[in-house]
């Protein structure tokens, strides 16, 4: 019988898989590159969207005189919605994209282009960091977390907001478009995993948003955004996405991870 030679085999699937990485992450550089307005306007002000974003973001927060970074902080829609809860704080931000960092600049934030797994900023600067919709982008997640464990101060807080792959609307998403693919293994257990090896302590998770139809319906591209300037529309959005939270909790679309850097 002939020989399987392993060191050839080995080196043809490692050049296979560095090959797909690279790929993925020139495809994750391209669709996020510029700074997308739209997007921007309906997350802050659409009446109904900004309404679910505001809830979804209501784990952060920042005293006065404190310091807080967004990693991955894309047109700054986060920060813009966070501003009366900000008052006061020092807020930074970070993204790879130019065009996006200048516009997120644009809302107060000190804008920086930096790689996510590689911070440009000193230990423990920082007394709140947010990551929003970031790691099932990026090929380092792991490097991610470190980094923002290192750049919070002793007991400083983060707080991880992702998509769960598992609900039917982001696999959905996750299935349409490539550049979402990663949601489709995103979950609550592998985040607590990854950040409990990053050195993060304290650390819970909350599910969010059974079954959010007005992030289809609204949609600023494929969806009526307009509808949502009338009140029985908004009513009955509320109405079917409060009867969805009978749906089993690791169903839900997103989930909220808070954390703290051990003191």
């Amino acid at each position: 019988m002939p020989q399987i030679r392993g060191g050839p085999v080995y080196s043809c699937a490692v050049d296979r898989s560095q090959k797909a990485a690279e790929a993925e992450h020139a495809l994750q550089r391209e669709y996020w590159a510029e700074a997308d307005h739209g997007h921007f306007r309906w997350q802050t002000e659409n009446e109904y969207i900004a309404a679910t974003e505001n809830a979804l973001l209501d784990r952060v927060r920042a005293a006065e005189g404190e310091r807080l970074l967004e990693i991955g902080c894309g047109e700054g829609a986060n920060l813009r919605n966070l501003r009366q809860r900000l008052d006061g704080a020092r807020v930074f931000a970070v993204d790879f994209s130019p065009p996006k960092v200048r516009f997120a600049s644009q809302g107060g934030a000190r804008g920086a282009c930096a790689d996510a797994a590689s911070l440009p900023f000193a230990d423990r600067a920082f007394d709140a960091v947010l990551i929003r919709d970031l790691l099932h982008h990026v090929p380092d997640r792991a490097g991610v977390l470190r980094e923002a464990t290192r750049v919070l101060r002793l007991g400083g807080r983060l707080t991880l907001i992702e998509p769960n792959g598992r609900n039917p609307i982001i696999a959905a998403m996750a299935l349409g478009i490539r550049a979402e693919r990663g949601m489709l293994s995103s979950s609550a257990a592998r985040a607590l995993e990854e950040a409990q090896q990053a050195g993060l302590v304290e650390l819970s998770v909350e599910p969010r948003q059974p079954l959010p139809l007005s992030r289809v319906f609204l949609h600023y591209r494929l969806g009526a955004p307009s509808l949502a300037r009338f009140s029985g529309v908004r009513a009955l959005l509320r109405a079917l996405e409060a009867a969805a939270a009978i749906l089993p909790r690791s169903l839900w679309s997103y989930f909220v991870l808070s954390g703290s850097r051990r003191a």
